[in-house]
This record gives C-alpha cells, structure tokens and sequence, in this order.
C-alpha cells in the first residue's frame, strides 16, 4: 500500500503559483495562519479515495498534514489510512525541511518511516516499510549524496512563489526524494485561467500546464518500466490566499488502470482556530 501512494503522490505532487493582493493577513493568535484543504481521488470516473489536508504557516516555519483515506470503490482494494506530516523552516521563500513523518495503517496495526533533514538535505531514514524485491532498486540511492534543495512528495504539493507572477508556479524543476528515490517534475506550457473560465473552489485565477516526471535514480527497473507508461500529467493550480504559495487545484492523468484525476472539492480555508498534525492513533481508533 505504501508504495501504491508513494508512486502517486510522486506522480501527481507538485507545481504550482502566485498572485499578489494588497491585504492584511488574519492570523491566530499564536501569529501562525492555518489552512485546510480536502481533495478526491478518481480513476476511470469512479471514486477511490479522498485526502485532508491541514498547512499552518508562520513568518518563517511550515508544518504541511495530509491524510489519505480510501473511498467508493477504494475500500474494495483496501482500508489502510495513511498520514503524512512534514515541517521545518522557510528561509527566502524557500522550504528547508526539518523532518518527515509517515504513518499508515496494516492490518490493525500501525507503521512508520521518517526523515531528518540537517540543513534542508535528507540525513538520515528509517522506514518501517519492507520494500518487495522487484521494488528494489540495483544502484540504491546514498542518502549523503543527495544534498538540499529536495522536497518529499507530499511537500511538492506547495510551490512557492517568492512575489513572482502566478504563471511561475508552471514554468521550473523540483527535485523529489522519499527516502530512497529521487526523481524530478517539471513544470512548463503554463496558460494563464481567468476566474470566470473555470469552476474551481477558489474565486482566484488559476494557472494550466503539463507536470513531466522522471526517475534519476533508486528505482527498480520494474518501477522503470511502469514509469514509463506515464505521459505528462495536465495540472491547474491556485494561491492559497493571499500566502507566497500555491497548491493544486486538479490534476490529470493516465495510468494502465485508466484516467486519474485528483479534484479539490475544499482549496485551503483559512481559519483563526488553530489546526493540529493529523494523528494516525486517532484516526486507527475511529
């Protein structure tokens, strides 16, 4: 199940946008702002799964929660529940990631990997996921080698956009690494959307292009085939607010078992009430 949404979430992480609004920011009274977001998950038009998302931001840190649950047609396949939580410093703009923690649901039971970062680059990894032998990649993936400037897959959710035009969310590189593989995104053919084009759950402007995957290194050659059958994935994405950051509105896909879409039926409400981390034992007791 693991690397089920590590491949998605991988796939479909990541490109995103700005636009500036001359407003003053709301914020709790701990000076943080807090969001959250919930997406659906489709394939072939049948739904199979649904995603929270909780984003609290202040002057200069971030902490990004997701929860992805199945749905539909999904709980069919599955009921594992997986939780992803990552946070750390922003310094220019930019993400410097501190730790990553995921936690998802097996068989009544619950598992964990995490990362820790020094300084923005991946330091050190423990997974509590075994990793099938055809996953397995020849020419793993040193950890030391890696360096700053990576994000995890569910941080590619977010682009910053550091006071630049919203289209700079579609046109550029992330580098995403999960602990054992790196591959890139990116972003090009942006198309500006007007409010009155689209139907989004945003009254903003959004930003359409293509989002291009492609495997540097740690992947199996299995992985390598599959990945291959990918073309690029069409993305419009929108600004959270009036933040320096942006986050997907939809994304679209094709994979051997149909079309994907990923769908934001609730784009990142703010509210004054403070939103915690989501909790894998709340969840796993429910």
């Amino acid at each position: 199940m693991r690397q089920a949404t590590s491949n998605i979430c991988t796939v479909f992480c990541a490109a995103f946008l700005a636009v500036g609004i001359v407003a003053t920011p709301a914020s709790a009274k701990d000076g943080k702002r807090y969001f959250s977001a919930e997406y659906r998950l489709y394939v072939s038009g049948l739904l199979i799964g649904k995603a929270g998302v909780r984003l609290s931001l202040s002057a200069d840190t971030y902490e990004l929660s997701a929860h992805m649950r199945p749905a539909g047609l999904g709980r069919i396949a599955g009921q594992s529940h997986i939780v992803s939580t990552t946070g750390g410093a922003l310094r220019g703009g930019d993400f410097v990631p501190q730790r990553l923690d995921l936690f998802w649901t097996s068989n009544d039971t619950i598992k964990s990997s995490f990362m820790d970062y020094v300084n923005g680059a991946p330091a050190n990894f423990v997974s509590g996921y075994q990793q099938p032998e055809e996953f397995r990649s020849k020419t793993p993936v040193d950890i030391a080698t890696v360096g700053s400037g990576t994000v995890d897959p569910f941080l590619g959710l977010l682009s910053t956009l550091k006071g630049r035009p919203l289209r700079a969310a579609c046109n550029g590189q992330k580098r995403i690494f999960d602990g054992r593989r790196l591959a890139t995104l990116t972003a090009q053919d942006a198309e500006f959307v007007p409010v009155f084009e689209h139907d989004f759950p945003t009254r903003r402007p959004a930003v359409k292009c293509s989002v291009l995957w492609q495997a540097v290194a740690g992947y199996s050659d299995a992985s390598l085939e599959r990945a291959a059958e990918f073309p690029p994935i069409e993305a419009h994405f929108g600004q959270i607010a009036d933040t320096g950051f942006a986050a997907p509105l939809n994304m679209r896909g094709r994979s051997r078992y149909g079309r994907v879409t990923v769908h934001a039926v609730r784009f990142f409400e703010e509210t004054l009430t403070p939103v915690e981390p989501f909790n894998i034992r709340e969840i796993a007791e429910k």
